[in-house]
């Protein structure tokens, strides 16, 4: 299960935000997760629960927003976004593409107090 591991991470740079700010409380963490990260949501919130338990960062909460996938086509240069059951460029059906949203995982803010 890697998202004990991202977990640990994400609990990782939030005690740092909140070393660096010299904060005792830790709120909300946005997190912003990709469709295509391979990822589950309800696991990695299991394990950021489970880690933050009995920390400083116990009341804490992820807030997880979707992205979703977006592609780029190869052979017209549309960017366009991404059906998970067809990758197909919508302008010209090409199936040449490069992915370039929805396949990361990244903080994108941390409330401390």
């Amino acid at each position: 299960m890697h998202e004990l591991g991202i977990a640990t991470s994400i609990v990782d740079i939030v005690k740092k935000v909140m070393d660096d700010q010299g904060a005792t409380v830790a709120g909300a963490v946005t997190v912003d997760l990709g469709a295509l990260s391979g990822v589950n949501r309800s696991s990695l919130e299991f394990c950021f629960d489970a880690l933050t338990k009995g920390t400083p960062l116990e009341g804490s909460h992820l807030k997880i927003e979707e992205i979703k996938p977006r592609a780029r086509c190869k052979a017209c240069g549309t960017d366009y976004e991404v059906s998970l059951d067809d990758f197909r460029c919508k302008a010209c059906g090409s199936t040449d593409f490069d992915v370039v949203a929805g396949m990361d995982i990244s903080i994108r803010e941390v409330e401390v107090e």
